[in-house]
């Protein structure tokens, strides 16, 4: 796995004679300070145009708090160094052109004398040499981490960020300067030995974002090369597909696009009519072997697989790679089989990016991260109260039933560290990351829990937000139900009518648009949230439901917010225990637990396991199996399948369990 430095240290710089005592030092400095970002280069990352002769002999020190440091490693060659600095400094202006930040930032001569030193380093310890060099001035350090995502690549939308440091919480986060940590920065520039190269990640951390620019990367720096993105959901391609233009020209990519030519973006499978539909649809073309189509009998491991057999059968000198670089999103959706048939017609690298927790009750997370090259465990979207919140409550682990327990080798890779007590008490706490940064949120809740009475309290809510950020907007909130059934139509529409009424804001149904709309609140339920974020968030539920399928949807829902969620509930069951524990990560910063028993935790996989399988069966199967464990007999099953409701035709155990516990005296 290539994560051995620390994940907000990053180092892009090769060995030499020269740099090999100051990079060491640089290495020790990272271990002692975890939480300051550093970066080590010689030029800009990502624009091959920039290289210097005097790159082996010179090291540049950037981090978000500290003035840029240049260092000159050989001292005989002042000049040299000297004309070094001065093109860097010039090529760094022709890149604040290029991104539009000039007219934030200015020309170099504005700044270079205030962000800008340079050092002859003798072997002496950087610590001084570093701290010495802090940038005290707020509006000073915001000019250096635009530089610095300048030099890194990790370019920002200029449009949206200020030089001012903005009053509101909210304006602060919106405004905040997004820099890659050590770990983005390493999938995208380091270049590893190898054809099939991984990236996991918590949802949040990043990945798609990645695999852009990667994409850009890639086709900016070769010529002629063919590139195939894909996924499985064809809605998610249809958005990679409009995104993608939007992105090259926000990087200010000069090559056009040439779709279908250079560059495809399509779903995994496609149609048999249209070889550009999807990458399976394409190889069937290239190869002219069998089209498979869509069937309830057929899967992907069938297609994949049988398509892999037939390329297989082609003579190796007569065999040639569909595409030069393949990149998969949602690593999860795809069986390994897919993996190696993508590995197999790709001549140069294939780049997969897969979430960690594809739900929060995997069962194999260890073994997912044994091949992986990269792990993102910091999560850049959720304060990390409300992620630890939305684990702690999905998982059940504020319950003396635990609904889920990772190992610690799992803890870790989701980005936890682990702290035991005594009785079997742990602590689990997550580090800070810099979206949050320097920001005053010590006494700003992320995440509340309260019982919901009625409509004016969701209003009440809308309107405390509203005052406590006057610049919010009507699409900075979400309203989600949790629940299924008609009966959420009703409260949509009842809600759509008082919001309008007493607020005066556009609504968006977002089960009916589909889409995020601008200026309009975001209503949906539960199944039109995926990849999005807001800046606050309300969850709207009847009650804190045991099933896991409910659990792993609150879990996701409470994570679509940056600033604050909010769980709201009709019914008390549950609430105390979950107040008491979210009250603890706000005072302590971490989940607070009780350490199931080696027994308990045996019986947890095997629920889980069990669960799994349960998705395998068919709903007959689902439901005799409940018959059986509840001993009703066939005729009262009959009577009781007539009167099952629509929406408790679906996998979940709790509610059908419940509904026939309160019907059979009627039936039986």
């Amino acid at each position: 796995m290539e994560n051995k430095e620390h994940s907000l240290f990053y180092n892009h710089i090769e060995l030499n004679n020269y740099n090999r005592e100051i990079i060491n030092q640089f290495k020790n400095f990272s271990k002692n300070n975890p939480n300051e970002q550093i970066y080590l280069v010689t030029s800009p990352l990502g624009e091959k145009k920039y290289q210097y002769d005097y790159e082996d002999k010179s090291v540049v020190f950037l981090s978000p708090k500290h003035k840029i440091i240049f260092f000159n490693l050989d001292q005989n060659s002042e000049d040299e160094f000297e004309e070094y600095v001065e093109e860097f400094i010039e090529d760094l202006g022709s890149l604040s052109d290029k991104y539009e930040y000039k007219q934030y930032i200015g020309r170099p001569k504005k700044w270079k004398n205030d962000l800008i030193t340079k050092e002859n380093f003798n072997n002496e310890n950087i610590v001084d040499i570093i701290n010495n060099n802090l940038i005290e001035d707020r509006n000073l350090r915001r000019k250096n981490e635009l530089i610095i995502s300048l030099i890194t690549g990790s370019i920002n939308d200029i449009k949206n960020i200020s030089i001012e440091e903005p009053e509101t919480l909210l304006e602060k986060i919106k405004n905040k300067i997004i820099l890659f940590d050590g770990e983005q920065t390493r999938f995208i520039y380091k270049n590893l030995n190898k054809k099939v190269i991984q990236i996991q990640g918590l949802s949040g951390t990043g990945k798609t974002e990645l695999l852009l620019h990667k994409l850009r990367e890639i086709y900016v720096n070769t010529e002629d090369t063919k590139i195939f993105f894909t996924c499985h959901n064809i809605a998610l391609a249809n958005t990679l597909k409009k995104r993608i233009p939007d992105f090259f020209d926000f990087m200010k990519v000069e090559k056009q696009i040439e779709w279908n030519k250079r560059l495809w973006v399509d779903r995994a499978w496609g149609s048999a009519s249209n070889k550009n539909s999807g990458l399976y649809s394409y190889i069937c073309d290239f190869y002219d072997i069998p089209f498979l189509r869509w069937s309830k009998t057929t899967s992907y491991e069938n297609i994949f697989s049988l398509a892999l057999e037939e390329i297989n059968k082609i003579p190796e000198n007569e065999f040639e790679p569909a595409f030069d670089y393949i990149l998969v999103d949602e690593r999860q959706d795809f069986p390994d089989i897919f993996f190696e048939l993508c590995k197999k017609i790709t001549r140069k690298k294939v780049y997969i990016a897969g979430d960690i927790f594809q739900d929060i009750f995997e069962t194999n997370i260890e073994q997912k991260v044994i091949d992986v090259d990269f792990i993102l465990n910091r999560c850049y979207r959720t304060d990390p109260r409300t992620l630890m919140f939305a684990h702690a409550i999905g998982m059940g682990l504020f319950e003396n039933k635990k609904l889920n327990w990772l190992t610690d080798k799992e803890w870790e890779a989701s980005g936890y560290i682990i702290k035991r007590n005594e009785k079997r008490e742990i602590c689990l706490y997550r580090e800070p990351i810099r979206r949050f940064e320097d920001l005053d949120i010590e006494n700003y809740t992320s995440m509340t829990i309260q019982k919901l009475k009625t409509y004016d309290q969701i209003l009440h809510i809308i309107e405390e937000i509203i005052q406590e950020n006057p610049t919010v907007k009507p699409d900075d909130i979400a309203i989600i139900n949790l629940e299924d059934g008609k009966g959420i139509y009703d409260f949509f529409n009842k809600l759509e009518f008082f919001i309008m009424d007493k607020i005066g804001w556009k609504v968006n149904k977002a089960y009916e648009s589909k889409e995020k709309i601008k200026d309009a609140l975001f209503l949906t339920n539960k199944n039109n949230v995926k990849g999005l974020e807001f800046p606050f968030v309300l969850c709207v539920g009847s009650k804190i439901k045991d099933s896991y399928k409910y659990r792993n949807t609150l879990y996701t829902m409470l994570t679509r917010s940056f600033l604050k969620s909010y769980l709201l509930y009709i019914e008390d069951y549950k609430i105390e225990e979950q107040k008491k524990g979210l009250a603890i990560i706000e005072k302590e910063k971490c989940i607070k637990t009780i350490e199931p028993t080696e027994q308990e935790k045996e019986e947890i996989k095997r629920t889980i396991i069990k669960l799994k399988e349960e998705k395998n069966m068919s709903f007959n199967d689902f439901l005799t199996e409940i018959f059986n464990d509840l001993k009703i007999d066939l005729p009262c099953r009959k009577e009781i399948l007539k009167v099952l409701p629509e929406k408790l035709k679906v996998f979940e155990k709790e509610p059908i369990i419940e509904f026939i516990n309160t019907n059979k005296k009627f039936y039986c």
